[in-house]
């Protein structure tokens, strides 16, 4: 796949106001008269407001340990010229975000996406999560596979793998698996103890457990297989 090219810059100006336009719709429409909004201000291209890339990492990552901050805000992070879709391209390391989703997703919605994405990089830039990734996410797959006959106690985390998760299909992937836990769970308590404990570094600075460096047979990938895992037993 190949990145976007042609970022997409707003004077600040114009951007401020559109903020306060977006917003008031956000607050003062009813879903119907805002999609109504959307589709008037599409048939223009109409971009109301544009985070800025430095600004929209920070936004993003607020909350988050100062080291996964400073890694993320590391990563060239790129507005363009559509109304949806983007992502985190490994091999220029970075990040190409459509400009159109504060407008036509919502203010919310583009800072959840910025973190998926960012996520990702963190992964890719991340001596460690970067080697479990080197593996086939052997560690990570263990963790989830430990997990299953405890997801019953975490209605949260259940709720999302089974009610919103595995419903992508192929897109139910441990990479995608990976950007989303801390999109989604910013209290480790949510989760499994062994997802937890896996992810707890990038959540709340938690130490990694001793055994995060100890060698594990990777099997060969299979996303059948790692679907199974997540589905409470």
């Amino acid at each position: 796949m190949t990145a976007p090219h042609r970022e997409l810059k707003r004077a600040s100006v114009p951007n401020a106001m559109g903020h306060v336009v977006l917003a008031f719709a956000e607050r003062s429409l009813r879903p119907g008269e805002l999609g109504g909004l959307r589709d008037q201000l599409w048939r223009t291209q109409t971009y109301l407001y544009v985070t800025p890339g430095p600004r929209l990492i920070e936004r993003a990552l607020a909350g988050f340990p100062a080291e996964i901050r400073t890694l993320g805000g590391r990563c060239p992070f790129y507005r363009y010229d559509a109304r949806g879709g983007g992502g985190y391209w490994p091999d220029r390391n970075e990040i190409w975000l459509a400009a159109g989703v504060e407008t036509y997703e919502g203010l919310r919605q583009v800072r959840l996406s910025a973190c998926h994405e960012l996520f990702h990089f963190i992964c890719w830039n991340h001596p460690r999560y970067r080697a479990d990734e080197d593996r086939g996410f052997a560690r990570l797959r263990k963790a989830v596979a430990d997990s299953r006959t405890v997801v019953k106690n975490y209605p949260r985390y259940r709720g999302w793998v089974t009610g919103s998760f595995l419903r992508q299909g192929d897109h139910a992937n441990v990479v995608e698996y990976f950007a989303d836990i801390p999109t989604n769970f910013r209290e480790t308590s949510e989760l499994p103890p062994a997802i937890a404990a896996h992810f707890a570094p990038l959540i709340d600075g938690a130490p990694f457990p001793d055994e995060f460096e100890q060698e594990l047979a990777s099997d060969e990938y299979d996303l059948a297989r790692f679907q199974r895992s997540l589905a409470p037993s």
